[in-house]
This record gives C-alpha cells, sequence and structure tokens, in this order.
C-alpha cells in the first residue's frame, strides 16, 4: 500500500470533525467519508474501519488498526474523544496538530530546498564543461605553440582526473552514504546522530526549535483531551522526530512514574529551554498546562519562522555568490587561452 500523506489525513479528519458536529452517526459518518474520499488508499481504509464499526469494533481499535495511517497520538485522542463524549472537539485539536505539524516540516523542508538545488546545478555545469565542452577545446589548446595558463591547467587536470575516475569517486561516495545511512537506521547511531544535529552551526537551531515545537503541541493536545501525563510524554516523545530528546523524554516520563515532580524532571535536561520550563512550571501551578504549552509550540513555530527566514537570508545569497564565481572561474580558465591568443595576434 502507497504511503498516505498527512494532508489527506488532514482533508480526511477536518470532513470527520465537521460531520460529528452535525449530530450524526459515528457509523452514518464513516459511510460518506469513504464514499467522499478520493485518495484510494486512504478510501480502502476509512471503508474497513467502517464495516468493523458496524461489526461491533471499537472505534479506537479500529484506528489503531492502521498505524501506517492513524498514528498513536491520533488513535489516543479520538480514545479520549469518544470516553469523554467530544469527539467532535477532539477531532478539531488532532486536525489543528496535524497541520501544524505538517507545516514545521515543510519550512525545514523548504529551507534546505535551495542549497541542494545549487548545489545539484553546479555539478551538472561542471560535468557538462568536463565531458562537453573541455574535450572541444583542449584539441584546439594542443596546437599553441606557448604554455598554457596556469588556471586552464588546473581546470583540465581537474577534468581529465574526473573523466578517468568519476565511477571510483561516485563509488566511494555512495558506499559512505550508504554506509553513514545503515548506521543511522540503528538505534545507537539515530541517537548520536541527532544530538550532533542539535548543536550544528546555523542549521542547529532549526532542528531543535522544530523538534521542540512538534513535542509541545502534540503533548498540548492529547493533555486537552484528558490523555494521562505519563502515556502523553511518552506518545509525543516520538512526534519530536529526534531519538536524543525522545530519550530524554522517556527519561522524563520515568523520572515523574517515581515521584519527581513535572518542572523539576524537564530541568534535569538542557534540551529544553528557559521558556519550556517557565511554561511547565507556572502550568503546572496553575492546573492549565495544556494551554501554556501550546502557546510555547506558537512561540516556537514563529521563532522558528523568522530563524529560516534569517537562514535562508544569509545563506543563499552567500551560495549564490560562491556557486556563480565557481561557474565563472571554469569558464575563464577554459577561454583564457583564447584570450591570450587574441591578445598576442592584436
Amino acid at each position: 500500500m502507497a504511503k498516505v500523506k498527512t494532508s489527506d489525513v488532514l482533508v480526511f479528519t477536518n470532513q470527520f470533525a465537521s460531520m460529528m458536529r452535525s449530530q450524526l452517526s459515528l457509523v452514518k459518518v464513516l459511510e460518506n467519508l469513504a464514499r467522499e474520499t478520493p485518495q484510494k488508499e486512504l478510501r480502502e481504509t476509512i471503508e474497513d474501519i467502517s464495516e468493523s464499526v458496524q461489526r461491533g469494533v471499537d472505534f479506537g481499535d479500529c484506528l489503531a488498526g492502521h498505524p501506517k495511517v492513524f498514528d498513536e497520538v491520533f488513535v489516543n485522542v479520538v480514545r479520549a474523544g469518544m470516553v469523554s463524549g467530544k469527539l467532535a472537539s477532539s477531532l478539531t485539536q488532532v486536525s489543528e496538530y496535524l497541520e501544524k505539524s505538517d507545516a514545521v516540516g515543510r519550512k525545514v523542508k523548504s529551507a534546505l530546498s535551495y542549497p541542494i538545488f545549487m548545489l545539484v546545478a553546479f555539478f551538472g555545469v561542471f560535468n557538462a564543461m568536463v565531458f562537453f565542452i573541455l574535450p572541444k577545446f583542449e584539441s584546439m589548446f594542443s596546437s599553441f605553440d606557448k604554455e598554457l595558463p596556469a588556471p586552464t591547467k588546473i581546470l583540465l587536470d581537474i577534468g581529465a582526473f574526473w573523466q578517468a575516475n568519476w565511477y571510483l569517486i561516485i563509488g566511494t561516495a555512495f558506499a559512505f552514504f550508504f554506509s553513514i545511512t545503515i548506521w543511522i537506521a540503528t538505534r545507537e547511531g539515530r541517537y548520536i546522530w541527532d544530538r550532533y544535529k542539535l548543536n550544528m552551526p546555523i542549521v542547529g537551531r532549526l532542528w531543535r526549535m522544530s523538534a521542540l515545537s512538534r513535542f509541545l503541541r502534540t503533548l498540548s493536545v492529547q493533555l486537552h483531551n484528558e490523555v494521562a501525563l505519563l502515556k502523553a510524554l511518552q506518545l509525543a516523545a516520538s512526534s519530536s522526530g529526534n531519538v536524543f530528546i525522545e530519550e530524554s523524554l522517556f527519561q522524563i516520563a520515568s523520572d515523574i512514574e517515581r515521584g519527581v515532580g513535572l518542572s523539576n524532571a524537564f530541568q534535569e535536561y538542557n534540551v529544553f529551554s528557559g521558556i519550556v520550563l517557565q511554561m511547565i512550571s507556572a502550568g503546572e501551578e496553575a492546573g492549565t498546562l495544556d494551554e501554556l504549552l501550546l502557546s510555547a509550540a506558537d512561540y516556537f513555530e514563529r521563532l522558528l519562522d523568522n530563524e529560516i527566514g534569517v537562514v535562508t537570508g544569509l545563506i543563499n545569497p552567500v551560495l549564490t555568490i560562491f556557486m556563480g564565481m565557481g561557474i565563472a572561474g571554469m569558464m575563464i580558465a577554459a577561454f583564457l587561452p583564447v584570450f591570450d591568443m587574441g591578445s598576442s595576434v592584436g
């Protein structure tokens, strides 16, 4: 089965919440949604859930039977809504959670897309120069009586080396990145990598704010829908998308289970900034933890927006200048003998 996109689940959840607010029965709502959902995999999932509910299976269990479509947070919030009789409200909360989480992911990806595009473009120009332009110039260079300029020699040497060894270079790079990918796929490797990401210059702050925003919003939504604190913490831990932060949160949940206060448990780990600790402490005292966590999540999302703007505003022009200089340097090195020949003839 193809992966169901978050955007498809978001549309389904919005429609689901609207229909439940209209006081329709759950079975009727599921039947209508199954007919109206255009995405094939999601439609088949809803049809299966609808049939199971009609047979008397608990709705939460039906959702849990499709973990690739509905994650544990979705399932637990819906279950809490069923118990409290506020399913429509719970679905609205889940919808907002999905929308915000998806937006954070897209913002981080968009910040990385331009640098990747520029690197790919530069690699394409370099290969065009080496395999198509330089060979045509090389025969002409060989007919010159005088020595070639140093930049041209360097470019020709680099081109010759790349032409002779490109498959070895690419193979080595592929093997290196494949090995890194396999290592990161392990729990230990992912832990080390995720910890390192948070301390990377410039982009480390983006990773940290993105992870904290997702965690805080996930925890807030669950607490608002009366999911038990320890269960909510454990589920929200995985939503951070960072194994280092996830392990810290599991340890925090373990500390709380042993009787440590919530704010004190969080203070033991330097992953969480002052604003998070202040919100947790104030929410714990006032009994409005879910609201203050949501405010903290909004704060980090606004901060992330600003930081992405600053980072892209800094990196993109600098990267464009360096790439432009590199391409201009290759062109000048290629045409420099022609210019020298023209000046000597003149």
